[in-house]
């Protein structure tokens, strides 16, 4: 059996351009608007794995800015979304690192098992403490063989009128924000998908999921909200097409995510 590839191609017109980012070879410590922030590693010789795609690939749908500037008690949100073959991971790395250390670094996501998949995802880096001075980020993307990452230079408030402690975690409750989820996620009918919801909040933020009808997803044979807050759903099939909603919810206020699951039929040629 093979995935028809014609049908991923349309669907994945239906979520969405990708974007051209190319990779060069930048100075990851250029805070300079006038770059390409993104990098992309240089592809490795690839072994057909019995999967329906001959190669690894992995392309930013959004890349984080360049460089952002702090105003004084604010908490700052830096965006990146990818697209790519199987179930692509995101992870970020705090301060100067060479490519090659990046190159090596051992990811701290569990990779989830979906060799057949086409996956948008999303991850958010939450700074809620001020700086003391200037720090890049740099959002890290995996999947199989491909890693490709972007940086953004955090530059510190000028000047406060507040007292705030710098390098300290903003003191009181926080709003739900959720920080890691997925757009799309396209893959196999019959297969098992995972559909993850991860949160920043203070306290802790309620999880609950809304399916494809925008009803509460109730525990059953097929659908599972996990103690992570993500939501299984086995052996998926093509009533189970649509939108489906995380909502985070705590006392200070809620946030929501949507990914929008799409199954494919298995062709036999």
């Amino acid at each position: 059996q093979k995935m028809n590839l014609h049908v991923c191609a349309l669907a994945l017109l239906l979520f969405g351009s990708i974007a051209a980012v190319r990779g060069r070879a930048v100075d990851l410590v250029d805070d300079s608007n006038d770059v390409d922030n993104s990098i992309e590693t240089e592809p490795e010789q690839e072994k057909t794995r019995n999967r329906p795609f001959d190669a690894d690939w992995l392309k930013f749908t959004k890349t984080p800015p360049a460089k952002l500037q702090q105003a004084a008690g604010a908490t700052i949100e830096i965006v990146c979304e990818m697209m790519g073959s199987q179930v692509p991971s995101i992870q970020w790395v705090v301060g100067h690192l060479p490519i090659s250390e990046i190159d090596n670094l051992d990811s701290n996501q569990v990779s989830e098992d979906a060799p057949s998949a086409i996956v948008r995802v999303r991850s958010v880096h939450i700074i809620d403490h001020m700086l003391s001075a200037s720090r890049t980020y740099t959002c890290v993307g995996r999947t199989g063989s491909k890693t490709i990452y972007a940086s953004t230079v955090v530059h510190p408030a000028r000047s406060s009128s507040e007292i705030v402690v710098a390098e300290k975690q903003y003191p009181g409750p926080q709003k739900p924000r959720i920080i890691y989820t997925e757009k799309t996620h396209l893959d196999l009918m019959g297969s098992n998908v995972l559909l993850p919801c991860k949160v920043h909040a203070r306290p802790r933020a309620e999880i609950t999921w809304f399916n494809n009808e925008n009803q509460k997803v109730m525990q059953g044979h097929r659908y599972k909200v996990l103690p992570t807050g993500d939501l299984l759903i086995a052996d998926i099939k093509w009533e189970d097409m649509g939108n489906y909603k995380c909502l985070a919810r705590n006392s200070e206020g809620h946030d929501t995510a949507d990914t929008f699951v799409y199954p494919v039929l298995v062709s036999i040629p």
